[in-house]
């Protein structure tokens, strides 16, 4: 079975190398030279592709990645059944989807990971079966491969990365969840858990795919949450440093800057210039950040050092800070929720109509948001969200009226919130459901809720798309896939 392995610096999927001979040496037959040729021209192009992209070449590795493809395909075509193509192939598009992303292929991305996807949700089937088997059978359970839910889990997570670069956030959001969900349920998110840096890492990529197209207090969470993980773990050792210092850091940094806690921003400036200082590369970023916000918290004199170093290296490292953080954030939904509460009750006080839908009561809203964004626990993703599965239906449907609301009053930002969220708390309980058949209460009555939901969203993908916004195609797409993955009820 594939496996987990340490390259580049990180735990991350592959679907083979030279070294794991997933393809074992045949015994004797007429055919067996091809095969072993084709065999080995597959591992040759793999191995190249993943030293390709580790020196971010990801074009040659694409190259290398359509060889090894050519060799499997050749083994597919002599039908020789060999059982390891299956993997190695899931395994071959893992790596390709992450490719694609990185050339700017995001449809291409997509469609590798959805076969990879399918690949592994096969060997999931097949590894449950197996293991029932074993169990009736009252067989000793030994560690055996890497769970293939862990397998799709990852590919979920490089699709989701790569939705999110093509601005579609139900689609993103909802990879993430099922990420994060099949993580959890191997364990990796109990204390001392074997697998604690995997679920570093995927907090890690959420907070980077949270801040890009979901909630910016929900990529806050998953940041903090994932360098917490990898102190406990010891320190922020090389395998860390492409997800800690790559994604979660930088996210952590910008949100606490943002909110204007000096202390939380420049504690976490700190982690990334030491990572820099240790990699003897990428010092001028570090010290941009550090050195524009010093300067944004009132502390010119500690600034102007950091800022010279930074120069030294590059300007445009300074420019890129100043641009950060000076960039205007979408709001979340707390903030969408306590916008439309306020506006309400200001419509209220003043004694203006509510216009042709019925009046929200300030109130309702305000419960909606304490329900949905309250709490001390950590919410990563729309499951985090949800405190009690069989209130989604209502809270969905008020979602949608906040929606309409404020698409009413041209507050399209927040509308956006709160109806993508409203279609990722209805896909994350029509999945609840389906995991937990056995549970008396897990009949959710979805189908109203889904559809006033996609309702919504497709009056505010019209307006935006009557007003020429360049979003609206990829959010088009999205509400395709919205209601493809809410089932027959949403259409």
């Amino acid at each position: 079975m594939p496996t987990f392995h340490r390259t580049a610096g990180c735990s991350q999927l592959k679907g083979n190398t030279g070294k794991m001979r997933i393809f074992r040496r045949r015994g004797a037959s007429q055919d067996r030279d091809r095969t072993e040729q084709a065999i080995q021209e597959y591992r040759t192009a793999y191995e190249r592709g993943l030293a390709a992209e580790q020196s971010q070449e990801p074009a040659q590795a694409l190259a290398e990645f359509a060889r090894a493809q050519h060799a499997l395909d050749r083994l597919d075509a002599a039908s020789l059944d060999l059982p390891e193509v299956p993997q190695a192939r899931a395994g071959l598009l893992y790596a390709m989807g992450r490719a694609r992303t990185d050339v700017g292929d995001a449809t291409g991305a997509v469609a590798a990971l959805d076969q990879a996807e399918e690949l592994y949700q096969r060997m999931e089937s097949e590894q449950l079966a197996t293991q029932k088997e074993g169990e009736q059978r009252g067989d000793r359970q030994e560690t055996g491969p890497v769970p293939a839910v862990l397998l799709t889990a990852d590919v979920r997570l490089r699709r989701a990365r790569a939705y999110a670069e093509w601005g579609r956030p139900f689609s993103a959001l909802s990879d993430l969840d099922m990420s994060i969900g099949g993580y959890m349920r191997a364990g990796a998110f109990a204390p001392l858990s074997d697998r604690s840096g995997d679920a570093a890492r995927i907090l890690a990529v959420g907070a980077a795919i949270q801040l890009r197209v979901g909630d910016h207090e929900l990529a806050l969470e998953c940041g903090h949450e994932s360098l917490a993980r990898y102190q406990e773990m010891g320190r922020i050792g090389p395998e860390a440093i492409p997800y800690a210092i790559g994604f979660a850091a930088p996210v952590v940094s910008m949100l606490e800057a943002a909110r204007g806690q000096w202390d939380a921003a420049l504690a976490v400036d700190g982690v990334i210039l030491e990572a820099a200082e240790l990699g003897r590369a990428g010092t001028s970023g570090a010290h941009a950040r550090i050195g524009v916000h010093l300067r944004e918290a009132g502390r010119d004199a500690e600034a102007a050092g950091h800022l010279a170093m930074a120069a030294r290296g590059s300007h445009d490292r300074i420019a890129e800070m100043e641009r950060e953080f000076g960039s205007v954030l979408a709001p979340s939904l707390r903030e969408a929720l306590l916008e439309a509460e306020r506006a309400e009750s200001t419509r209220l006080a003043g004694g203006v109509r509510a216009g042709a839908m019925d009046p929200l009561d300030p109130l309702e809203i305000r419960t909606l948001r304490l329900s949905l964004c309250g709490g001390d626990g950590a919410r990563f993703s729309a499951t985090g969200r949800m405190s009690v599965v069989n209130a989604v239906p209502r809270q969905v449907t008020s979602l949608a009226r906040v929606g309409h609301q404020l698409m009413a009053s041209d507050r399209l930002s927040a509308a956006l919130r709160v109806l993508w969220e409203a279609l990722l708390l209805c896909d994350a309980a029509r999945r609840w459901a389906t995991l937990n058949t056995g549970d008396s209460t897990a009949t959710v009555p979805l189908r109203e809720a889904e559809e006033s939901a996609l309702a919504g969203a497709a009056g505010l993908v019209d307006i935006l798309e009557r007003a020429g916004d360049p979003m609206s195609d990829a959010l088009t797409a999205d509400l395709r896939n919205a209601r493809e993955r809410l089932g027959p009820s949403a259409h």
